[in-house]
């Protein structure tokens, strides 16, 4: 993987910035010289197309906002998709060599990748589904209005009691949404870091 190099101040105009600005650049030993305004993502720092693949895919899972526990199931869905597809590519590049070099190191190599990838995918099968979210009731309590004898007293109370299980009420929702909240996020963060662990071993 190339070094990366950070220019604090432009000396002269380049393809991403002007005179004077800050840039990142790196260089293949094949392909001439990188520039970036952003440090650049893993994707970025190699030639191979089926490692600048692999990284692509990691760099999308962990941009992956999932707002609601169903977008946990989509974005499965979505990587086991690319995954599949980098899969079959492998294979056929694969099938597409001569007999003789599908024995040769590099046919083995592109075996090891297919089966690789073929792990990653009953890995990320395998991963656990978001727990669903607590969807308790409030339970009001009744009005006890036997101790009252004045009707104008027994209506202040009965409101001053429904104003404060309205109270209750909203602070029980809101407790159970923050809760809901941490959990999820704390699953959102543990499960996209198992995504990219069971595509790690498919990078050979």
């Amino acid at each position: 993987m190339p070094r990366v190099t950070f220019v604090k101040k432009a000396r002269k105009d380049n393809p991403v910035c002007k005179k004077g600005q800050s840039y990142y650049w790196w260089k293949f030993r094949y392909g001439g010289k990188r520039y970036s305004l952003t440090p650049p993502k893993q994707s970025q720092l190699t030639q191979s197309a089926y490692f600048g693949t692999l990284y692509s895919i990691q760099e999308e899972v962990e941009g992956y906002t999932l707002e609601e526990h169903s977008d946990w199931e989509g974005m499965l869905d979505d990587i086991k998709g690319q995954l599949e597809e980098l899969q079959s590519e492998t294979q056929d590049s694969l099938d597409n060599m001569p007999e003789q070099l599908q024995y040769a190191p590099t046919g083995e190599l592109l075996q090891e990748r297919i089966d690789a990838l073929d792990s990653a995918i009953s890995d990320i099968d395998c991963l656990d589904e978001p727990e669903e979210p607590d969807d308790e009731d409030y339970e009001r309590e009744d009005f006890d209005d036997s101790e009252f004898e004045e009707e104008d007293d027994r209506n202040d109370a009965e409101r001053e009691h429904e104003a404060e299980q309205d109270q209750l009420e909203t602070e029980f929702y809101n407790e159970q949404t923050a809760e809901n909240d941490a959990k999820f996020e704390s699953f959102k963060e543990e499960g996209k870091s198992s995504v990219c662990e069971a595509i790690d071993q498919a990078i050979v």
